[in-house]
């Protein structure tokens, strides 16, 4: 994604990432841990074990929201999204899938008669060798541990983290192995999943805190609009991006992306079913095919065109 020229949505994307930072520790810990013990029955990332580890790689996504019923229409009528429930001690977790593949989860968050905005956000979970010691690193390194590890049966251990400039992240070691990479050269699936960036107010800071604590190295790409745009690289694959966040009183987030067929017409869709746009799909940011939108309980999410017209090389899994 490229650093916009915002216009008219610069104010709105400010207030909607920097209400989301204030996520609430109660609805967090449905995903992460907490001190009693899991709240929720979670799915394995991967049904059919895999037994391998892709150690870097965003393995799932968890959307907590304040308005399951109205999310579930949402992702249904513009991705063609199916969901399954299961059941917890306290609430029902439900599972995302796309073509029968489980792709994400949705997460009820706990009421808060003291919250006037929405926080409803997307988490990204990243695969790690060991959560305590990633845990015991992000310590280290300046970061915060929200809810340390915590084991799900069939998901795996789990922490929910923030680092140092404030983007949270959920670490995870699979019970099942980690889901595997497309093939080399493959295109990404219309949407599901296709990329992870962190919009990052210090580029080079996050590199330094991320290479610390998985082990990644770094290709920078030059884009137009991008001022050295930085790719997570593991073992060969490209895991995530990072972008400079140019908007100080904006705390730092990892944005996900979906893959669509047409951008502009998403993003029309978007707003018809009650979303809203924040940066639309426009010329000037690679050639109309990527946009940041929010569902209608205010949580953030990228689409993106593959391949982008003007070959761009950044953005690809």
């Amino acid at each position: 994604m490229s650093s916009p020229d915002m216009g008219s949505c610069h104010s709105r994307f400010r207030l909607r990432l920097a209400t989301q930072a204030l996520i609430l520790a109660s609805g967090l810990a449905a995903v992460g841990a907490c001190a009693s013990g899991p709240r929720l029955s979670v799915n394995p990332v991967t049904p059919t074990p895999t037994n391998t580890y892709h150690i870097g790689k965003i393995v799932w996504y968890d959307l907590v929201t304040d308005d399951v019923p109205a999310v579930k229409n949402f992702y249904s009528e513009l991705f063609g999204w199916d969901y399954e429930e299961i059941q917890g001690r306290e609430a029902a977790y439900t599972v995302i899938m796309h073509d029968g593949t489980a792709i994400g989860g949705i997460v009820p968050m706990a009421e808060d008669s003291d919250r006037d905005v929405s926080s409803s956000r997307w988490l990204s979970s990243m695969s790690v060798e060991d959560v305590d010691q990633a845990v015991e690193q992000v310590e280290r390194l300046g970061g915060t541990v929200n809810g340390g590890g915590t084991d799900y049966p069939d998901r795996g251990r789990l922490a929910l983290v923030t680092d140092p400039q404030g983007a949270m992240l959920i670490f995870v070691r699979a019970t099942t192995g980690d889901p595997p990479d497309l093939p080399v050269g493959s295109d990404p699936i219309p949407n599901r999943w296709m990329w992870t960036e962190l919009w990052a107010h210090d580029v080079g800071a996050a590199v330094e805190f991320y290479g610390a604590l998985v082990g990644y190295q770094t290709e920078t790409f030059d884009i137009p609009g991008d001022a050295d745009y930085q790719v997570l690289m593991r073992d060969g694959r490209r895991r995530a991006g990072i972008i400079h966040l140019p908007w100080e009183e904006v705390v730092p987030n990892w944005l996900p992306y979906v893959n669509v067929t047409d951008p502009v017409d998403v993003a029309k869709r978007v707003e018809e079913l009650g979303g809203a746009v924040l940066i639309p799909p426009q010329p000037g940011i690679r050639s109309a095919s990527v946009g940041v939108v929010t569902d209608p309980s205010g949580a953030a999410f990228a689409i993106q065109k593959w391949p982008v017209d003007d070959n761009d090389s950044g953005g690809r899994p």
